[in-house]
């Protein structure tokens, strides 16, 4: 159920409270004025004795008189007393289901507030696992750059996986086996310490040129380089 239901609900019953207090109560409270200032005559009936005591001995002091007085209210003007009573039970209720909706809208604030605080947390935990992702892959493409443009080897041993490693929360094989799989076209020899390609000693870079090759082509080279072996 939405706030704005909520409250429709809320108006509705302010309205019909407003309806029913304003058109039946006040009309039976003028009549319950009216009897109090209208002068008074005594009424006397006769009844067995036995009804008289039975009945004292189960109505409080002055009851006799109240259960009496009430009867003959009832029988002269019954339908109007009647309006009130049901007028006055449906007040009741109206206001009984407006106490009910304001605890389920409290219920639903309590709620929302809870998943708004669990949705903030879950935002700042994928806010930091976005950003160290692309911190990492910041820093594979800096190793890859080694390997493919400067045909420099790196191993788990060597101090800038490491230092990537340790930065991620990683081990140096990890970060290794992330670079292979990046990069299929190249020679695993250039992921092992002492293996050494071309002249100098350094390893024979796949885009010495300067122009690293998209990560998404490198797959196509490699089977184009195995076809051609």
């Amino acid at each position: 159920m939405s706030d704005k239901e909520l409250n429709y609900d809320f108006e509705s019953v302010e309205t019909e409270s407003s309806i029913r207090e304003s058109k039946g109560v006040e009309e039976n409270d003028k009549l319950g004025k009216a009897l109090d200032e209208e002068e008074k005559v005594r009424v006397t009936i006769e009844v067995p004795e036995s009804v008289r005591d039975g009945a004292k001995s189960k109505l409080p002091h002055g009851g006799m008189s109240d259960e009496v007085r009430g009867l003959l209210t009832r029988i002269a003007f019954g339908q109007e007393m009647n309006q009130r009573s049901r007028l006055e039970q449906q007040l009741d209720d109206l206001r009984e289901e407006r106490s009910k909706l304001q605890r389920e809208r409290r219920e639903l604030d309590a709620k929302i507030e809870n998943l708004d605080d669990r949705i903030h947390g879950v935002e700042d935990k994928l806010g930091s696992i976005t950003t160290q992702e692309d911190r990492y892959e910041a820093k594979l493409e800096e190793l890859e750059y080694r390997i493919r443009v400067e045909g420099t080897r790196v191993f788990p041993e060597h101090g800038a996986v490491e230092r990537v490693a340790s930065g991620v929360g990683k081990n140096p094989e990890g970060v290794i086996k992330d670079l292979k799989q990046r990069n299929p076209d190249v020679n695993d020899s250039a992921f092992e310490e002492g293996s050494i390609h071309g002249n100098g000693g350094s390893f024979l870079a796949p885009d010495e040129d300067g122009e690293i090759t998209p990560v998404d082509e490198r797959e196509q080279i490699h089977r184009s380089n195995e076809s051609d072996d």
